[in-house]
């Protein structure tokens, strides 16, 4: 470096320096220079070659390049719905110069790479209008194409093996039951049949070999019984199928605590209590695997209440074929279609005031109701999925609260309803039965002055029942029984309805009082799946744990029996037996009835078949069977049923037989080999 004193600029040249000055001048950087050569490495940023975050959209509309701009500004405002889109990148939409239009694809930039999969996930098939259906491909994966190569390579297929037979089980040669338990650090499964003792089928060995467990939290049965769903709260659910029970599918969510299967088992449902979890919710395919749409736990945040005052989440709910999934939101349903989980029409089914939903268990239709709003009347509506044609509606005024259930079979829908005075001093009851098969869901009014506890329908029946008192607190109460058809009777013979001759024998769509049973022990009534025998159940931590077996074709009570502190009853899918347990909740380490926990088997005329303690009790499931027979062919089987006694009674005799050889066995081992030695003995002597 050389500083010059002076510099003359213009015409004038340089005046070169004295070389003098030049070598006596020094330099003021040489204090920091070094000879040793620089030693540096560039920190340079690292290229995403990826592409993660870019989506191709194609099966777009060729448009003009003057409704180019309109397109693009469409497509951003959807795709923005999924993510966050990076504007940074611009938005390409490639035009064809020789048509003068678009392509029919373009590109997306999202900032994060999850949204980037999910808008693959959720826009992929979209309906974009009449004539395109939306394709969306990651753009790595369009990359790979170009590494395709020209000449095709028939691949080698891997070899084949065979999915696990879900419905072994059912062609048990005994025609068994089975029931899962979860009981200390054990989840198992038995076999009952009501003759022999609980035989145990399945107890997690194989992954106990491996030092894991195979259900650390809840366990649940599917629809049918098909798979046993095991809960893992930090990892997700374990889906089990076979007939060693080998493992079917993994569903990742963490905090999992809730798990519900679809009525065909093709979905899955999982649930955590996060409230502020864009994902709490997750619905899942149940063959493939796949992460289908998540929810969070409350559809707005106005619905959850006010602070202190939260109200319960919503819960999905699946209609009875696997075509739609719903949810309460305030003042709509949304109704979203299956397996697309896309809103149905695009928009919610508008319900002002809703406070309860529930889908029919053999139809598409869905019954709600609403509270008086101004002055406006309480209704309870029927409406028909998907066309939303308002089936029935029915008007009520000074209600307080309506509680609804459906007839297994879809043919009633019961409403409790709960009405008060115009002072709201005093409450009252009364049912509203809808006969939803029938022309025009006739509606019938049944008023009820006791204050009603428990209401169950007989399945496959036409019968329901109700527990009742004259005031909440009562220690004891009434059942009464009703049948929402009559048969006609000999002396009512000869006589009109509705100007038309009846004749004896005639059934008549026509509510009538069965009977009433005084002063009973009871809170909580279970009917068998089978129909006719209901028991009446004392239940909880209070109460004595009375059991009363009762058959309402005969009027007659079978047995009256307890099971002390029972928390839980549940038949069997046959109706044959009937478990009643005592269990403790699955968090907290201390219960403060731990002695009585377990569970007891009893036949459905009230004996006692198997009883069994235990430490800590969490849950007892039957595992469910599907129902395969129509209407039809069960009243034919129960016309030949002296037929099928026959049958049974031979295998039964076979059973035992068998039975009784096993048990004898080392006997007449013992006894053939005393008769051998005998007769050696007898030779030689």
């Amino acid at each position: 470096f050389f500083f010059f004193p002076s510099l003359l600029i213009g015409r004038h040249s340089l005046s070169p320096l004295p070389f003098q000055y030049m070598t006596n001048m020094s330099d003021p950087l040489e204090e920091y220079m070094s000879d040793t050569e620089l030693e540096y490495t560039v920190n340079k940023p690292k290229l995403n070659e990826t592409f993660s975050n870019t989506v191709v959209l194609s099966n777009l509309p060729k448009v003009p390049a003057s409704k180019v701009e309109k397109l693009t500004s469409v497509l951003k405002k959807l795709a923005s719905k999924v993510g966050v889109i990076d504007d940074e990148v611009p938005f390409l939409m490639p035009l064809n110069e020789a048509e003068g239009k678009s392509h029919g694809f373009a590109f997306i930039t999202y900032k994060e790479s999850s949204d980037a999969s999910r808008c693959a996930e959720a826009l992929n098939s979209y309906q974009f209008d009449k004539s395109h259906k939306l394709s969306v491909v990651p753009y790595d994966k369009v990359r790979g194409f170009s590494k395709v190569s020209d000449t095709y390579v028939s691949p080698t297929p891997p070899p084949y093996k065979p999915q696990p037979d879900t419905n072994a089980w059912m062609r048990d040669p005994g025609q068994r039951d089975a029931f899962c338990i979860r009981q200390g650090h054990e989840t198992e499964v038995h076999w009952a049949d009501g003759l022999r003792d609980p035989v145990l089928d399945y107890d997690g060995k194989r992954e106990k070999e491996q030092g894991i467990q195979w259900c650390s939290y809840k366990m649940e049965w599917s629809s049918k019984g098909s798979y046993l769903a095991t809960i893992v709260p930090s990892k997700g659910v374990i889906i089990w199928g076979g007939k060693d029970y080998e493992k079917l599918g993994r569903f990742g969510h963490a905090d999992v605590e809730h798990v519900s299967f679809s009525p065909c088992e093709g979905f899955l449902m999982t649930t955590s209590n996060k409230i502020d979890a864009k994902d709490a919710v997750k619905i899942h395919d149940v063959k493939t695997g796949k992460l289908i749409r998540a929810f969070p736990l409350y559809p707005a945040d106005s619905f959850k209440g006010e602070p202190g005052e939260e109200r319960p989440p919503p819960p999905f709910l699946w209609s009875y074929n696997d075509e739609y999934i719903a949810r309460m939101g305030e003042g709509l349903i949304s109704i979203y279609e299956l397996p697309s989980m896309k809103l149905l029409d695009k928009k919610s089914l508008l319900t002002d005031g809703i406070s309860e939903f529930q889908w029919s268990p053999a139809d598409n239709i869905l019954a709600y109701w609403a509270p008086e709003k101004g002055n406006s009347p309480a209704q309870v509506n029927l409406i028909e999925v998907p066309s939303r044609k308002r089936l029935r509606q029915k008007n009520l005024f000074q209600v307080s609260k309506v509680n609804m259930s459906w007839q297994d079979e879809g043919r009633f829908l019961g409403c409790k309803v709960l009405r008060h005075t115009k002072t709201k001093k005093t409450v009252y009851n009364n049912f509203e039965l809808f006969r939803v098969h029938e022309e025009g869901i006739p509606v019938e009014m049944l008023d009820v002055k006791d204050a009603v506890f428990n209401f169950r329908w007989e399945p496959r029946g036409t019968r329901f029942a109700m527990v009742h008192a004259e005031n909440k607190s009562a220690t004891r109460a009434n059942v009464s029984f009703y049948d929402m058809s009559k048969v006609v009777k000999k002396e009512e013979a000869g006589t009109k309805k509705k100007g038309k001759k009846i004749i004896e024998g005639q059934v008549l769509p026509e509510l009538n009082l069965v009977t009433t049973l005084n002063d009973r022990q009871c809170s909580s009534l279970f009917w068998s799946p089978a129909g006719g025998v209901i028991v009446m159940a004392s239940l909880g931590d209070s109460s004595s744990g009375s059991l009363e077996f009762f058959d309402v074709d005969q009027c007659e009570t079978l047995a009256v029996r307890e099971h002390y502190r029972a928390t839980d009853v549940s038949w069997d899918p046959s109706g044959r037996m009937m478990a009643t347990s005592v269990t403790q909740p699955l968090t907290g380490s201390f219960y403060k009835f731990q002695m009585d926990n377990g569970y007891m088997l009893w036949s459905f005329q009230g004996k006692q078949l198997y009883q069994q303690a235990y430490e800590n009790f969490f849950q007892f499931k039957w595992r469910p069977r599907p129902t395969l027979l129509s209407r039809e062919k069960r009243e034919e089987v129960v016309s030949n049923l002296k037929k099928y006694e026959r049958e049974f009674d031979k295998a039964d005799k076979e059973r035992a037989r068998a039975l009784y050889k096993e048990e004898t066995r080392e006997k007449r081992q013992l006894r053939k080999a005393f008769r051998d030695r005998m007769a050696d003995l007898t030779a030689i002597y």
